[in-house]
């Protein structure tokens, strides 16, 4: 029974979201690492993939990700996404940190590290 109670307990934590504010969270499928905009009950679209650090305020989410084994400096506007939006109507990226350090000032982004 013990073992079993861990079993489960492993399985848990191991399904749970990396990181998470509704109503994006950060999943897994297919070994691909997504942070996407959850619809509730597992289903998601995808927004941005390979997120490694993720900052987050009232009105935009900055993210440090390495999609398609190139890194750069993303962010989404919290305001102007919802489900039914294109994609590049609210996510913007890649931009290299000398950009994404002027866009921090200009937008009030939040500071988000690429270590």
């Amino acid at each position: 029974m013990r073992v079993f109670l861990i079993l489960a307990s492993l399985f848990l934590i191991g399904c749970s979201p990396a990181w998470e504010e509704q109503p994006y969270e950060v999943y897994y499928i297919d070994g691909t690492k997504t942070l996407g905009h959850s619809l509730g009950e597992g289903a998601y679209i995808g927004r941005i993939d390979e997120p490694i650090h993720i900052e987050t305020n009232e009105k935009y989410i900055s993210v440090y990700a390495c999609p398609y084994e190139t890194c750069g400096f993303f962010y989404i506007d919290k305001i102007k996404d919802h489900k039914f939006a294109n994609h590049d109507e609210f996510v913007y990226g890649p931009y290299t940190k000398g950009q994404f350090s002027a866009l921090i000032k200009k937008l009030g982004l939040p500071i988000v590290s690429s270590m």
